[in-house]
C-alpha cells in the first residue's frame, strides 16, 4: 500500500535544534514535567509565521517523538503538541494498514506511561528545597 505524505503547514523562516545538559531547572513545552539540573533535553529555537519561539523538550518526550518517527511512514508534528501529533499519526497508520501495525499502539503508550510515572515520580522531589 503506497500514499502521499502532505504536512499542511509552512516551514519556520529558520530552526535550530541542539541538545543541552539543563543547569536549572525548566519545564517541557510537550507535557509539562520538569527538566531536573543535570538532565539532558532539546533546546530548540526557531521562527513560526514571523515569532520567534523557544522550546525545551525533556527526553522521554523526543524518545516518544522519535520513536514515532522511525516507525510511522508519515508523521505532521509541531512543536508543544508532539506528543497528541504523534498519537494521531500512529491512530492513521493503524486505521490504513490494521494488523501490520497493531505493536504501534502498545509501543507507543509504554513509553507515554513510562514518561508519566517519571513525571509523577519528580513532582515531589523538584520543589522539595535541600
Amino acid at each position: 500500500m503506497s500514499y502521499d505524505c502532505v504536512c499542511d503547514y509552512d516551514p519556520p523562516e529558520f530552526y535550530h535544534r541542539e541538545i543541552r545538559k539543563a543547569r536549572k531547572l525548566h519545564k517541557c513545552s510537550e507535557c509539562a514535567g520538569a527538566i531536573s539540573i543535570g538532565e539532558c533535553y532539546e533546546h530548540v529555537r526557531g521562527k513560526w509565521e514571523g515569532c520567534v519561539e523557544t522550546h525545551k523538550t525533556c527526553e522521554r518526550c523526543v524518545d516518544i517523538w522519535q520513536w514515532t518517527k522511525n516507525n510511522v511512514p508519515c508523521l505532521c508534528w509541531a512543536h508543544g503538541n508532539r506528543i497528541e501529533d504523534c498519537w494521531t499519526a500512529i491512530d492513521e497508520a493503524t486505521w490504513r494498514a490494521g494488523e501490520e501495525v497493531r505493536g504501534l499502539r502498545f509501543g507507543f503508550l509504554r513509553r507515554k506511561v513510562m514518561r508519566d510515572r517519571l513525571n509523577a515520580g519528580k513532582r515531589g522531589h523538584a520543589l522539595t528545597p535541600l
